[in-house]
């Protein structure tokens, strides 16, 4: 039986495909290692969401080649990179098997084989959810695919259809997940907005977390990810009942808005428009207290001039998001956006500081509220120090720690401040 090292990048799709691989690994007999000089075969699962990580992924590629060649082992290119790429990778790497997305369950085919394998055929439903061991924070994948085909996204091409898991196995793994000592799950996927349209012939969103939630007992915390605006129409009044009837689910939902400026969302490919995006934020935070919404910005993608990306800075500043993922706009193979005229680099990099400085004032700003009070956090992560969230999944680090454990409910006193956290003492009076 072979020894396997498995090196993920990238989301919690990503790092779901991991944990089916090594599962079925396992099964076959097979021992996951967890050092690439203890391997017989290593397996590289890749992303290629922007052009510098797929730089980096063209780098450790190259260095693994050399590795592997030195020492005799297999190596398995898998993940996106692999199926949107395999061209390039049989120069890179010709020796390597590549595995796409939708068949990490059939890693062992590779791992066995004395012959360079390419698995790439199209999505194909899978009955396993991938469970990372051992965690007490675990992505579960409700469904990959999504319906939407914007014109900067290259993973689209490597999981272009719509897979949704049936609710019966997202509600058994959200238990086993449990089971096993997770204190936060995460259902997860490319667009949560689309879950079970493919399956169902309609969103069936909030049925899940209603049947996650009356189904699963134990200590343990729900979040919701990523969902698309356009869904949002549909599925806003079930959101705000199931957030507002459960403590077991965090008051935090992330919307991604993309832009600022309905002409670059229009160049984006985005099916919505700011004033559609605004007045389900305003909605969401009438009606549940105190509610974080979580936000996507892309800034410099062709189209957009100063103006555009002044009305970015003006929504993100009226609208005072909990937590902005920004990024330049980068360059992807396989895309509209790609052809279109570009950015120079150095005005991309001045908005960038711009849209951070404004982030940073909006995260200080939320923050500040929390200053010199008692809040109440559930206690999900242990890194130097505990890590609590509030209910609506601020970060609390947590400065004083005797006597806390996973899955606990503290109160800490705040005595400090960043955009992105809150910081403070044990309260025990």
């Amino acid at each position: 039986m072979a020894r396997v090292y498995i090196e993920t990048y990238g989301c919690a799709l990503n790092k779901s495909d991991e944990a089916i691989m090594a599962s079925v690994l396992k099964e076959r007999g097979h021992r996951v290692v967890s050092s690439v000089e203890d391997a017989d075969v290593v397996v590289v699962n890749t992303c290629i969401v922007r052009l510098d990580t797929e730089y980096k992924m063209i780098n450790r590629i190259k260095q693994l080649r050399i590795y592997c060649k030195s020492t005799g082992k297999k190596l398995v290119i898998a993940g996106c990179m692999a199926k949107t790429h395999p061209y390039s990778l049989s120069i890179i790497a010709p020796e390597a098997s590549l595995v796409s997305p939708q068949n990490a369950d059939k890693i062992h085919l590779v791992v066995e084989s004395s012959e360079r394998l390419v698995l790439l055929e199209g999505a194909r439903r899978r009955n396993l959810i991938g469970l990372v061991e051992g965690s007490r924070v675990v992505p579960i994948p409700i469904q990959e695919g999504c319906l939407s085909n914007c014109s900067f996204c290259i993973t689209k091409h490597a999981r272009r259809q719509l897979l949704s898991h049936s609710i019966e196995a997202v509600v058994d793994s959200v238990r086993k997940a449990v089971e096993a000592g997770a204190v936060e799950v995460e259902l997860t996927g490319m667009d949560l907005g689309s879950y079970g349209i493919d399956l169902y012939g309609k969103r069936k969103l909030v049925e899940l977390i209603e049947r996650i939630v009356g189904e699963v007992r134990g200590n343990y915390m729900l979040r919701i990810g990523m969902l698309n605006p356009e869904h949002m129409s549909e599925l806003i009044d079930g959101i705000i009942e199931v957030l507002r009837s459960s403590r077991r689910i965090y008051k935090f939902l992330h919307i991604p808005l993309q832009s600022g400026s309905d002409k670059v969302l229009r160049l984006m490919g985005r099916r919505y428009t700011v004033d559609y995006y605004r007045e389900i934020v305003r909605e969401l935070k009438k009606s549940v207290a105190d509610i974080s919404i979580a936000t996507d910005i892309i800034v410099g993608h062709p189209g957009e001039d100063e103006e555009d990306f002044e009305e970015t800075l003006r929504v993100i500043r009226e609208l005072e998001f909990e937590r902005v993922h920004l990024s330049g706009y980068s360059m992807r193979p396989l895309t509209l956006s790609a052809s279109m005229p570009q950015i120079d680099t150095s005005t991309k990099k001045t908005r960038l500081k711009k849209a951070l400085e404004a982030i940073v004032e909006v995260g200080l700003k939320v923050r500040r509220k929390y200053l010199h009070n008692v809040v109440e956090g559930f206690v999900t992560e242990r890194t130097n120090t505990w890590i609590a969230r509030l209910e609506n999944y601020i970060p609390v680090v947590v400065k004083s720690s005797d006597g806390v454990g996973f899955g606990e409910w503290v109160r800490v006193y705040i005595d400090d401040i960043t955009f992105y956290d809150i910081r403070g003492h044990l309260w025990s009076s």
